[in-house]
Order: structure tokens, then sequence, then C-alpha cells
């Protein structure tokens, strides 16, 4: 059964007097005394002497200067909410109906809580220093009123110089845009990094220090914050998390310190939690949270924050870039793994011969399957993205290591291609050879998706077998393989076509792969712009011949669509054409039909056909018709 003090002191303003005859009326009958604020600073020992429980109702100060008083008298104290205090509702779990908040001031069994104090400022909520946009609103903001009060600053932050001293770690020296000293892991949105992680009487207070590298970086963090997807056993990359009985907090700068959303007082802070120090009637969800580890462990969780050259250069920045920079130490195996990729070694001039081979077979053979098992072979896809990273670091040996390795990925395809033309010496156009002919902007299109997703699947382990698709959906030795051939042939439209395909694979991908490697924050800008300026023009080069072929492909497919059911008269002969399909073979159109007639065609019936057909198609035509003779 509750039980409820059988007596109490009312602390009140006169906004809050009318409260007293609702707590005379409450079921328990207590004794209640009421006494006003001014009356109680002026006589505090007298008419705290001897008192086991103060309820009050009033101003966030009001109630922290009674608070304080508790705590120097031993008195349990409750707290009665006014109108409008969601904060104190929202931290210490106090129901909203007043006389739910009157049964729970009322209570007899108080919580032993820590007192936190900055620069001896009593802290019931949190402490903000600097910029922390979203992290310092309220749990119940609504989401399109958080982005909208956020946004605007998200593009002003700037990060500075900052050092913190815990109780036992020392110094840290890091960039930060602001920092949050919070009681506990209740009642505002930057709380939730921390649920589980601390609680109102763990004997520490909490830390968060916000860094973000980049206007992207901070959006993803808002986004995943926003989503309730991050926790305190995974901290976001911009953000670092101190636990400790003392955190003392030194800016570069001097900065004004807003505790409980009141600017109090100025940097340096000194922060420092008295355990068990006051006792307060607080709600279920309150109580039910167990202190984690031992009472004043200390916490250091700063992985995430800026370290090394990134410090440095964090601190000559007004503000934070649009993209995020990534410093070699962080991905340093990545930049390893592609500095390797560079080189040219044994294993990568004994893949390009078979894989060349292999794609060979597969044309010759019209092998989707085989030409697929070509592109899983084929090392090609590794310098290139290679060289999109040294072109977007300016690192010049990457860079040449890179060209070297692909011209001779390219010279080895051409070659033996050329070569196994001469052990194949009929000149047999497959399909396959055909779908490698005539590139379109759609195929720069694949190249450039293929690109970024390679970039994508190179920067994290975890889906880095992902390339084996991507090496499949653009490919890059079927076509070099097809221009080798024409080369073997002496056809140089034939080889043009083919390798204009590659090309166009080449440079959608570098193009893409560099853009990508720039978002993901491995630059903080594009170093090598002559290099990626050559590239760019050689596909704006190329993307001449690709949107010519592109207009022209979509004229034919019109063109096809409009002769289905296309009758004609010839020599008194009625010809429908029934199915038709236009091949490119080179600067050469092939016109393939299926023609239905009821009477039987004569040489000269077809040589008329083809005359008539032939007005509608400029250029050199060939017409082949398949012939069906209805009964």
């Amino acid at each position: 059964m509750r039980k409820f003090v059988p007596s109490a002191l009312f602390v009140h303003t006169t906004e809050t007097e009318h409260i007293l005859d609702r707590l005379r009326q409450h079921s328990s009958n207590p004794t209640i005394t009421p006494v006003s604020f001014d009356t109680l600073i002026t006589d505090q020992r007298d008419l705290l002497s001897g008192v086991g429980h103060v309820v009050v109702s009033g101003s966030i100060d009001f109630i922290k200067t009674v608070a304080a008083m508790t705590v120097e008298h031993g008195c349990g104290l409750g707290v009665i909410p006014t109108h409008g205090q969601k904060k104190l509702v929202q931290f210490y779990d106090i129901p909203t109906d007043i006389d739910a908040a009157i049964d729970l001031a009322l209570d007899a069994d108080p919580m032993e809580m820590d007192l936190v104090l900055c620069n001896e400022h009593l802290v019931f909520f949190n402490v903000t220093v600097g910029q922390m946009p979203l992290l310092d609103a309220p749990a119940d903001t609504g989401r399109l009123s958080m982005l909208k009060a956020a946004l605007p600053r998200i593009f002003h932050i700037d990060l500075i110089k900052y050092r913190f001293t815990t109780a036992g770690s020392g110094d840290i020296v890091t960039a930060a845009s602001g920092c949050m000293i919070l009681h506990h892991h209740k009642g505002s949105m930057a709380a939730r990094l921390i649920s589980g992680a601390s609680t109102i009487a763990d004997g520490s207070i909490s830390a968060l220090i916000s860094a973000p590298m980049s206007v992207v970086n901070y959006l993803k963090f808002l986004v995943r914050l926003m989503s309730g997807t991050v926790s305190s056993g995974n901290l976001p990359s911009s953000i670092g998390h101190l636990k400790s009985p003392i955190i003392e907090i030194e800016p570069e700068t001097e900065m004004d310190v807003w505790i409980d959303g009141v600017k109090k007082t100025r940097t340096p802070l000194h922060c420092e939690v008295k355990p068990a120090a006051i006792r307060v009637n607080v709600g279920p969800a309150i109580r039910a949270g167990e202190p984690t580890g031992k009472l004043g462990e200390e916490r250091v969780d700063i992985d995430h924050l800026p370290k090394g050259k990134e410090l440095k250069k964090a601190w000559k920045r007004e503000k934070i870039p649009f993209f995020s920079y990534a410093s070699e130490e962080r991905f340093h195996d990545l930049f390893t793994d592609l500095r390797e990729d560079s080189r040219i070694n044994g294993l990568y001039l004994v893949l390009m011969v078979l894989s060349t081979m292999l794609a060979a077979a597969g044309l010759y053979l019209n092998s989707a399957s085989v030409i697929i098992g070509a592109m899983l072979l084929a090392p090609l896809m590794a310098p290139i993205v290679s060289l999109a990273m040294g072109l977007l670091r300016g690192e010049e040996k990457m860079i040449k290591n890179s060209l070297a390795k692909i011209l001779v990925g390219i010279l080895i395809a051409l070659m033996a291609s050329s070569i196994i033309t001469l052990i194949f010496p009929h000149r047999l156009v497959t399909e396959e050879m055909q779908a490698r002919l005539n590139p379109t902007l759609l195929d720069l299109a694949v190249a450039i998706i293929s690109g970024i997703a390679a970039a994508y699947s190179k920067s994290f382990k975890e889906i880095i077998q992902s390339l084996a698709g991507v090496a499949i959906a653009v490919a890059l030795v079927p076509p070099l393989t097809v221009a080798g051939t024409g080369i073997g042939w002496g056809d140089f439209h034939f080889f043009f076509q083919a390798f204009l395909l590659f090309s166009t694979n080449l440079i959608g991908i570098i193009i893409a792969a560099a853009l990508t490697f720039r978002v993901l924050g491995f630059s903080p800008a594009i170093r090598s712009k002559r290099g990626l300026g050559v590239v760019l023009c050689l596909l704006a080069i190329i993307t001449v011949p690709l949107y010519i072929s592109y207009g022209q492909i979509v004229e034919d497919r019109i063109m096809e669509e409009n002769w289905q059911k296309e009758r004609f008269l010839v020599n008194g002969k009625y010809v429908i054409v029934e199915n038709t399909d236009l091949l490119l073979r080179g600067r050469k159109k092939i016109l393939v039909m299926e023609v239905i007639v009821r009477d039987v065609l004569t040489r000269e019936d077809l040589n008329e056909l083809k005359k008539k057909i032939k007005i509608h198609f400029p250029g050199e035509l060939i017409v082949r018709a398949k012939t069906t003779y209805l009964p």
C-alpha cells in the first residue's frame, strides 16, 4: 500500500498559492504548513529546522533554490509542476494531472539522486556550451519543428579547440562545435544517445561532444537520431561521450554557458556530481533506471572525434565544409589497398590474358555465360578505381601507376584478341559482338552508376563482395576484345565502335568513382583538377557520338514500330510486312523482316519490294526477307 508523508512544508509563490487547498484536501489528510518563498529566504534556518518533507511549486529557478535548501537540511522534496513546465515533467517523470502530481509530491519514499553542479550552479536538466543543433531540442518536439529550427544553424557550425579533463583520464584535446552536460538520459534528443548508459543516481555525469566534420556528416547524424537508430553502444561518427564524477571544459575562446536553457555563466566550466545528495519524489520511469557499472565509474568514448591531421585542419576552418574530409589515418587500410591495386604485378598480367581469351571464346560462341565469366575474371576495375582516388587526392605516384597498369591491360587485351582472330579466320559477327557495338548515352549512364557502386563497395569492407556484381554490370574486357577483333580483321569502324564503348565505361567509372570518394570524405577538395579536367574533356568528346548513336537507335526503333503490318503493292501482288528488326553492322544497316503474301514472289518482285523499302531508309541498306505464303 502506498504511504504518504504525515506533514510537509509547502513553499509557494503568489501564482501557486492556490495549490494549498488541494494539498490539504488530499486523502491522507497531511498537515501542510504554507510558507512564501520570500519568507523562506529570510528565515530559512528556523522554518526548515526539523522539517522532514518539502513540497514546492513555482519557476525552475525558484525550485532550484528550494532544492538546494533541502540538501542542506536533509529534507525530502516533492515538486508540483506549473503549466508549461514540460521539461520538468519529462526529466523527472512527474504526472501532468494535478491530483496525480500531488500524490507523487506527498509520497513518503523519495529517491536518493545525484546532485550536479556546474560552476556552483545547480543543474536539473542539461548544460550547453557552443553549438548543438537539434541535440538541444526537447524529446517531445515534433520532427518537422526540430528540422525547421536545426537546418539553418547547420550551415554556420564551426569547430574550435576544446580541452576536456575528467577525474581519471587527464586532458583530452579535440575539436568540437559544442558539448552538452547531461544529468541523466531522459527528456532530450541528446539523451537518446546515452540511453541505458547513465542514470540519475550513478555517481557520474555525462558529456556529449559534437564534432561534425561536414554538413553532410551532420545531416546523416540527424536522420539517424530522428529515426531512433543510434544508441550509446553505437555512437555516430560525429559524437563523443565522456562519463565521470568530474568534467572540466575549456574551449579555445571564452563562451557563454547555458544551464537548463538560461545563460548563467562563462567558460571555463567545472562540473561535478555529489552522489545521492538530494532526495526527490520522482516517477516510476526514473526509479526503474538501474545504475550501470560501479558508482562513479568513468567512460571515455572519443574514437569518433577529430584527431591527428583532422584536428589541425578542423581548427583552421571558419566553418565546416559541405562534404566531409577523412584523413588517411582513419582510412589507412583503404588507401593501402588502392596503392597496391595501382601497381603492375604478374597476377594482373596473367588474369588479363586469361580473361581476354575467355571473352573471345564467349564472343565467338555467342555465349553470355562465358562472357560473364570473363567479366568476373578481368582485373581492370581495380586500377581504374585507384586512378579515381589518385586524381581526387592529387597523388601523382598513384596516378602514374594506375595509368600505366590500365594502359598495359588495354594493350594486352587488344593484342591477345587480335592474335586470336588468326585462330578463327572466318569473319563471323555474332549477336554478342554486335551488342558491344554502337554504344549510346545509356551505356554512359550504366558506367556512371557502376562507378559510384565500385567506389562505395571499395570503401566499406562489409560490402566489398559487391564488386563482383559491379564488374558484371559494366563490361570492360569484352568490348576491348571486340575492338581487338576489329584490329585482327583490319576493320577500323568495328574497332572504333567497340573501343568507344570501353572508353565510355572507363571515363564514366573514373568520374563517378572520384566524385563518390569526394562525397564519402576521402579528400577535402578535388586536388588534381587538371587531371579530372582532362577526363571531363574526354567525357564531353565521347558524348557526341554517344548522343548521335542514341538518337539514331531511337529513330530506328520508331521506324521499326511504324513498319509493323505495313502493306506494299508489288507488280499487282499485295505484300504485308509482319515483323521488322533493324541491325547496325558498322555503317551498314541490315533490315530483317517477315513478309506475308498469297502469290508466289519472283526475283523481279523481290527486287521491286527492296527498291520500295530502300526509299524510306537513307544510306546503304541490306534487306533480308523471310517469306510466308498464305493458302
